[in-house]
């Protein structure tokens, strides 16, 4: 499921795992792979404040990486 998904992606370093705003966003490394990419939106609130959402996306590169390492190692767990 999603959240095995993401604690194997934590555990093996492509997500950062720290607590707080940065939490589940790819490490530099998964960047640098270009596995995965990150869209940011910019939101304006009805009081007038703005905030910055981003969004951690893979990319086609990323799906092939990340499949064939679950073949190698299989599924996670």
């Amino acid at each position: 499921g999603q959240n095995r998904l993401f604690q194997w992606l934590r555990d093996n370093m492509y997500l950062i795992s720290r607590k707080g705003e940065d939490r589940n966003q790819p490490t530099q490394r998964s960047l640098n792979l270009g596995l995965f990419e990150v869209k940011t939106r910019t939101i304006n609130n009805p009081d007038g404040s703005t905030r910055i959402t981003r969004t951690t996306k893979v990319t086609g590169k990323g799906r092939i990486y990340l499949t064939n390492k679950f073949m190698d190692q299989g599924q996670p767990s």
